[in-house]
């Protein structure tokens, strides 16, 4: 059975590649009749209904035990070339934490979900910011059925374990990589009196 890794890409400010938040929740399927495409195109509706405006959504299925090269073996886009600019910094987001049985390395896992789609920044994460994220478990738990269960996986140890447990800090995260490209510059020069 087939742990799949889900690469999911939401747009914001553009549809170029660069400018789209990314984010990989694994799934292990255990089911007879295994079909990603269906898990891809399921993810891409949870994931609209979490951001709540129109993006564009990519969601490929990945098989995370797979030989390399791995190509994917679903792929589902909806919004296609719907985007919007972001009203936070791009490079802040909430962590969402999570562990499968135990609390222990390569049994736990994290996903950065980016503020723009959480509403408006504040010193701290609002309980409304953090029970949205907590929704997007519930959608990543609901996935697939009863026998797909997210997971957190470990190449390490080669093995999936079922999330039992997830929260959410109120405290937020910086992603740089999730920033924009530099548009202009204000220069300037120094001298000594």
């Amino acid at each position: 059975m087939p742990i799949w890794k889900l690469q999911t890409q939401i747009w914001s400010d553009s549809t170029l590649p660069r400018d789209s938040f990314v984010i990989t929740p694994h799934f292990n399927d255990q089911g007879v009749g295994s079909d990603p495409q269906q898990l891809c195109e399921d993810l891409a509706a949870v994931i609209d209904t979490w951001v709540g405006l129109p993006h564009q959504i990519t969601v490929k299925a990945y098989d995370a035990q797979g030989t390399v090269p791995v190509f994917p073996a679903g792929e589902a886009t909806i919004n296609t070339g719907a985007s919007s600019a972001s009203a936070t910094p791009r490079e802040v987001a909430l962590c969402l934490s999570f562990y499968g049985g135990r609390n222990l390395p390569r049994q736990r896992g994290r996903l950065y979900l980016p503020a723009p789609y959480l509403g408006p920044t504040a010193a701290r994460p609002t309980l409304a910011q953090m029970n949205k994220v907590g929704t997007l478990a519930a959608g990543f738990a609901d996935l697939g059925g009863v026998d797909v269960d997210w997971c957190v996986f470990s190449r390490t140890t080669d093995t999936a374990h079922a999330i039992t447990n997830w929260w959410v800090d109120d405290e937020w995260d910086t992603v740089r990589s999730r920033g924009l490209r530099t548009v202009t510059r204000v220069t300037g020069v120094t001298t000594e009196a």
